[in-house]
């Protein structure tokens, strides 16, 4: 396999990981028992780290208390002792960190580092829009690319197929790249391969949508559980109980974080909802009111092209939904 080629901005985040690293290996005890070197989180449960070094070892790390919030993804340095207990000891610099709300609102990291945010939706539980959504603002604020995958497409039949292709339609008309897969047809599962490759991805979405089968595919020496479908609420059973990051074999990283059933971005304020909606960008300063809230005033832009089809009727309320929240969060 040909060499990956860095960005610039992978290039600096090296030297200054190896600047960070030259500081703390002067003001470290390094005597024969302590060894200091970068790392990759690679999995992350509470305060259990396992960090993987640049010589592929990996070691069980613990966090000092005043590090803050550290994800799998996350660039650290650690110290490791002769029996290769290992504790973290800085987190280097990050490119983004993806975060949803917590308890009583609290920002609560969950991947770090990303490249890109795959949306795993399915044929069965039938997608949630406004899941989606809330997904794809988390993406282009971080930034970060958003890839859209539907899976279980063997499932489409008559009752569920105009669901399906409203949702087709509305994202793959506003720009987002769109993969039907199905595990059992091995539809698209290639096309997906394709496009992790190069970049760390983490995959997001419903319990039960088919997440850890699609890992389980794409890594098949990688024991992952495989949830199964509740007969009865037709709800996936939370299978993944660590975040962990995994090596593809065609190159890129993949972040498999455990299932949610629902999924709150940390938006800091009206205009970052703005931003994480697209097709609103171009709307954005064109208000009759610079105060607009978008929502019943006159000579608002984007109630205007919504009007004229310039817009999805779906993706403005799923936008008014996310002020909405933002404003009146549910402690």
């Amino acid at each position: 396999m040909a060499k990956r080629r860095l960005t610039d901005q992978q290039k600096r985040r090296i030297a200054s990981n190896k600047n960070s690293l030259s500081k703390l290996q002067d003001s470290t005890d390094t005597s024969t028992d302590n060894r200091i070197f970068n790392g990759l989180v690679v999995s992350h449960h509470g305060r259990k780290l396992v960090v993987e070094t640049e010589d592929s070892q990996q070691y069980d790390c613990k966090l000092r208390q005043n590090l803050g919030d550290i994800a799998c993804g996350d660039s650290v340095v650690i110290q490791v002792d002769k029996k290769d207990h290992g504790v973290v000891l800085a987190v280097n610099e990050r490119s983004n960190l993806l975060e949803k709300t917590g308890f009583a609102g609290q920002a609560k990291a969950v991947a770090a580092n990303i490249g890109q945010v795959v949306v795993v939706c399915s044929v069965e539980p039938e997608p949630n829009d406004y899941l989606i959504d809330r997904y794809l603002t988390a993406a282009e604020n971080l930034p970060a690319e958003a890839l859209i995958v539907i899976n279980k497409i063997d499932l489409l039949n008559d009752d569920n197929k105009a669901v399906i292709e409203t949702i087709k339609q509305t994202y793959r008309k506003i720009g987002y790249r769109l993969i039907e897969t199905s595990i059992k047809k091995d539809t698209g599962l290639s096309e997906l391969k394709a496009a992790l490759k190069n970049t760390t991805s983490i995959l997001v979405g419903l319990s039960g949508v088919g997440k850890s089968s699609l890992v389980k595919m794409l890594l098949p020496d990688i024991e992952i559980r495989i949830g199964e479908i509740s007969t009865v609420s037709k709800e996936g059973k939370h299978t993944t109980t660590v975040s962990s990051l995994y090596h593809l074999p065609d190159g890129g990283s993949l972040i498999d974080s455990p299932g949610v059933r629902d999924f709150t971005p940390c938006h800091r304020d009206k205009e970052d909802v703005v931003n994480g909606f697209i097709e609103l960008r171009p709307y954005r300063g064109y208000c009759k009111f610079s105060n607009c809230t978008h929502t019943s005033e006159p000579g608002c832009a984007i109630t205007e092209a919504l009007q004229k089809g310039e817009l999805s009727l779906q993706r403005v309320n799923s936008f008014k939904k996310m002020l909405d929240d933002l404003e009146n969060p549910v402690r």
